[in-house]
C-alpha cells in the first residue's frame, strides 16, 4: 500500500519521479469534454485511496482550478469524507515554478 502519490502533469514528467499524471490518478482523460461519474460505491476508486495520505504534485503552475476542483471531489468522495474537508484530509504539498509553465 502506498501512503504517498507522486503527480504530474506529463507522462514525461511522471517517469522522471516514479509516479503517474494526474489525470491518469483521477482515471480521467486530458481534454475528454465528458465528466468522469462518480459512484460513492466504487470499490477501484476507494482502494486506489484507502491507504494514501500524502500527494506530492509537481509542475503545479500547469494545473488548472478545474482539475484541482476535480480531485478535491474525488478524492473526498473515495474517501467517504464530508465535502467541506478539502481533498478528502489527504495532505497536498504542490511544487512547481509558477513563472515557467501555463496551465494545460
Amino acid at each position: 500500500m502506498q501512503m504517498m502519490r507522486k503527480l504530474e502533469p506529463t507522462g514525461i514528467a511522471a517517469a522522471e519521479i516514479d509516479g503517474m499524471t494526474i489525470h491518469s490518478f483521477l482515471g480521467e482523460q486530458r481534454n475528454s469534454g465528458k465528466p468522469r461519474t462518480i459512484k460513492l460505491d466504487d470499490s477501484k476508486l476507494e482502494k486506489k485511496w484507502r491507504s494514501v495520505e500524502h500527494v506530492l504534485i509537481d509542475e503545479t503552475s500547469m494545473f488548472g482550478l478545474t482539475l484541482l476542483a476535480k480531485l478535491n471531489r474525488i478524492i473526498s468522495t473515495a474517501k467517504h469524507v464530508d465535502p467541506q474537508v478539502p481533498f478528502g484530509g489527504v495532505n497536498i504539498i504542490f511544487f512547481g515554478d509558477y513563472l515557467q509553465y501555463r496551465p494545460v
